[in-house]
């Protein structure tokens, strides 16, 4: 692997970038050290972003993506959530926008642990597809597509096959979140195989996403969850090294620690960069 530069990231909400940006200020602070130099907004379509903390990120020597959460890419979008959204991303320095394709609101209510996939066939190719051109042309800001948490239909398109035709016909990148596909791999009792390095999704990859997966047995059924205030586990580790190292075009590796206390964060961070300094290695 060529000695790229990747960018570390973390994610979180307008609070977590506010503590973000006065962690940066400490010398002392693992932000600093490390340095952060990406950061994933979760934002909502009735957040408000503080002048003064728009001038701040339109200074700053770190990127900015955006996470709506609430955008219905494999379903009926809303235009008055898309308005909002785009009101409020105006003001930022925001250089993609991530979801994950599925639906995440039915009407005011938000689905969160219980969104719903969608199964992974022809009509929610189109239906995806169709969505991520129109949001992409509306906000006039990248999208990418991120694979989602949940596997509740598995449709008749194998995984890979289905996000790389979904990149193709909508034309957007991808964000592989490497928690969600060991969750889907455990559902599906398959092995984390990822593909070959000269398959064509490594080139449609903007963005590596990391989290802690919880993995046990209720009741002598076999569960998952993806859990962003816990410790990186190993498989998850050994996961992201064999990807990034395909990942040609990736921009950031996304860790997603929201919740998590400062001493998982630290270590966290540490894992990657020294995952990354191996992987760069090879």
């Amino acid at each position: 692997m060529n000695n790229r530069s990747i960018r570390i990231g973390i994610s979180g909400d307008v609070e977590k970038l506010k503590k973000f940006v006065q962690h940066r200020t400490d010398n002392n602070h693992i932000y600093n050290q490390t340095p952060i130099r990406h950061f994933s907004l979760g934002i909502r379509p009735w957040d408000k972003i503080e002048s003064s903390l728009t001038d701040i990120c339109l200074s700053a020597d770190f990127t900015m993506s955006a996470h709506p959460v609430d955008i219905n890419f494999s379903g009926v979008t809303d235009l008055a959530d898309l308005k909002n959204l785009k009101e409020a991303l105006a003001t930022l320095p925001i250089i993609y926008i991530e979801e994950d394709i599925g639906i995440w609101r039915n009407g005011n209510l938000f689905l969160g642990a219980h969104q719903t996939n969608p199964p992974m066939n022809k009509e929610t190719l189109k239906t995806t597809a169709d969505n991520a051109r129109f949001i992409n042309d509306y906000f006039e800001i990248p999208v990418v597509l991120e694979n989602p948490p949940i596997y509740s239909e598995f449709g008749n398109i194998e995984f890979w096959e289905f996000y790389l035709e979904l990149c193709r016909r909508s034309e957007c990148m991808m964000a592989f979140d490497i928690g969600h596909y060991l969750g889907y791999c455990k559902t599906k009792g398959l092995a984390f195989d990822l593909p070959c390095a000269a398959h064509e999704i490594w080139n449609l990859i903007k963005t590596l996403h990391i989290s802690g997966v919880k993995s046990w047995l209720w009741n002598g059924i076999p569960v998952w969850l993806d859990q962003h205030s816990d410790h990186f586990k190993n498989e998850l580790t050994e996961t992201f090294k064999s990807a990034v190292i395909k990942s040609l075009k990736t921009h950031n590796i996304l860790l997603e620690m929201e919740g998590a206390p400062l001493d998982i964060e630290n270590s966290n961070i540490i894992l990657i960069k020294k995952a990354l300094i191996e992987a760069n290695k090879k």
